[in-house]
C-alpha cells in the first residue's frame, strides 16, 4: 500500500528518471524522428475521434452508440501515450505515463468487451440499401394484395 501511495503523491515528480535524451545514446536524427512520429499518431489519433463525434452529432438513431463513444475514448487515450512519449524526452513523467497506459488498458478492454459482446447484432444490422429494398419488398407485397382484392370485386361485380 505505501508503494501506491507514494505513487500518486509523486504522481508529477520527474526525481527519479532523466529525460529520455539522456538514457541510451540517441542521435538527433533518432531521437527527432521518434519524437516527431509519436507527435503525428497523437494528432491522427485525436483527429480520428473528433470525426467520431461529428458523424454522431449528424445522424439521428445510430445504433450502438455506446461503442462509438468507447472508440472513441480508446483512439484519444491511445493517442495520449504517443504524446506522453515524446514529452518524456525532456519531462520523464513516467508515473503519469503509467496510470495512462492503464486508463488505456481498461477503456481497450471495454471497447473489445462491448464489441465482443455487440458483434451478432452487428453482423445483422441491415444496411441503408436492404432495409430501403425490404421496404420496397413490402411495399409491392401490399399491392399485389389490394390487386388481388381489387380483382375478386370486379370478378364478383361481373359475375
Amino acid at each position: 500500500m505505501e508503494q501506491v501511495i507514494d505513487f500518486f503523491a509523486n504522481l508529477f515528480s520527474s526525481d527519479d528518471w532523466p529525460p529520455r535524451w539522456f538514457c541510451g545514446n540517441w542521435s538527433p536524427f533518432h531521437g527527432w524522428l521518434y519524437i516527431t512520429s509519436d507527435i503525428a499518431i497523437w494528432l491522427a489519433y485525436f483527429v480520428i475521434p473528433a470525426i467520431i463525434i461529428y458523424f454522431i452529432q449528424k445522424r439521428q438513431n445510430i445504433p450502438f452508440l455506446p461503442v462509438f463513444w468507447l472508440f472513441g475514448a480508446f483512439i484519444i487515450l491511445c493517442g495520449s501515450t504517443h504524446l506522453m512519449d515524446a514529452v518524456m524526452f525532456w519531462w520523464p513523467g513516467y508515473r503519469l505515463s503509467a496510470l495512462l497506459r492503464v486508463f488505456t488498458a481498461l477503456v481497450s478492454l471495454a471497447t473489445a468487451f462491448a464489441l465482443i459482446r455487440d458483434l451478432p447484432k452487428l453482423i445483422v444490422v441491415k444496411t441503408e440499401d436492404e432495409l430501403k429494398t425490404y421496404q420496397l419488398e413490402k411495399q409491392l407485397r401490399s399491392y399485389e394484395l389490394e390487386i388481388e382484392a381489387l380483382k375478386k370485386q370486379l370478378s364478383a361485380k361481373t359475375d
